[in-house]
């Protein structure tokens, strides 16, 4: 877990006093930049469900993995959206252990993300853009991503501890539609999200501790979950828990969380 270590001064437009979910998910992965209130928060949801940092670290373990199928498969440029704070193992970091050339786009809703991620990127290879999942449009029409991105070419779409903060409405349902539709033939869209299929009671409770910090969210089933992909092909081995999608390494056992949260990742025809 994190240190105690203060994060920077507070830019303009952050509120360090009210917890924020990339803030909070810097805490459970070990990284330095959040502030009292993020962390008060994160040792409530902890004391509550202590698998929740277990969890953020399978997600990241899932990222790691996702990005080497996706450049496997010829891709070489990217989206993150909801990028959360920089910690090890970023997009543009592991996809560049594959392939030297890749590009990748990061996005957030929160300014403190821009802050402290801008220096790490590298110019020119990767850009990190204020922009909401919720506002699709303004994302895919940003000049800095048409900058980096063909979107007449395959791109990997990655949404990654994303979706169970977005409310089950059609309008969560348009905004991905919008996505999956500007995505050229042959693009791959990975997402995860807290599920209630194994452990309803487990994924219900930490539910509601994220909610109850942060206002937001829906949970679903694997198969709400399904439907973000619609007619895309499902990759193996489908909509699995994190853990068990394409393992590479085994993971020690105290390390291994409940299957709360479940990913996939799909192919446009």
């Amino acid at each position: 877990m994190a240190d105690e270590q203060t994060a920077p001064q507070a830019p303009p437009g952050v509120e360090p006093d009210v917890p924020n979910v990339a803030r909070i998910y810097d805490y459970f992965l070990g990284g330095h930049t959040h502030y009292p209130a993020d962390r008060a928060a994160a040792r409530r949801i902890i004391a509550a469900n202590p698998q929740a940092p277990l969890l953020a670290r399978a997600m990241r373990r899932w990222l790691v993995r996702v990005v080497a199928a996706m450049t496997a498969e010829g891709i070489t440029q990217f989206l993150d959206l909801g990028a959360g704070l920089p910690t090890q193992d970023n997009v543009h970091e592991v996809a560049a252990r594959h392939h030297p050339d890749t590009r990748v786009v990061y996005v957030d809703n929160d300014p403190t993300v821009l802050v402290h991620g801008r220096p790490l990127l590298e110019p020119g290879r990767s850009v990190l853009l204020l922009g909401d999942v919720q506002d699709m449009a303004s994302v895919l029409d940003h000049p800095d991503l048409h900058a980096l991105i063909d979107l007449t070419a395959p791109l990997g779409v990655i949404v990654s501890g994303v979706v169970h903060f977005l409310p089950e409405t059609p309008a969560t349902a348009a905004q991905f539609a919008a996505l999956r539709d500007r995505l050229a033939p042959g693009s791959a869209l990975a997402l995860n999200s807290l599920v209630s299929d194994a452990d309803p009671a487990g994924a219900t409770t930490l539910f509601r501790l994220y909610q109850g910090e942060t206002g937001r969210g829906q949970l679903r089933t694997a198969g709400q979950l399904r439907r973000f992909f619609t007619d895309f092909d499902l990759q193996q081995p489908g909509l699995v828990p994190l853990d068990d999608w394409r393992p590479d390494t085994p993971v020690p056992t105290p390390d291994l969380p409940k299957p709360l949260i479940w990913g996939g990742m799909a192919r446009k025809p």
